[in-house]
């Protein structure tokens, strides 16, 4: 079993404290997160079918 990296926790905590009720990002919506644009976005993280589970998101970041 692979261990997470440290800051996993810190950034899937920040995620659901911005969206609280989600699970799936939309490429606008992780953008707007983040604080770039959804052009950098779509090159930086992996999205299917324009979404992004926020666990990903925050595994990604990391």
């Amino acid at each position: 079993m692979s261990l997470e990296k440290p800051s996993y926790r810190d950034n899937l905590e920040r995620i659901k404290e911005f969206y609280p009720d989600k699970e799936f990002l939309r490429i606008f919506e992780a953008a707007k997160f983040l604080g770039i644009s959804t052009r950098t976005v779509k090159k930086l993280f992996e999205f299917k079918n324009g979404y992004i589970s926020v666990a990903k998101l925050a595994r990604e970041m990391s």
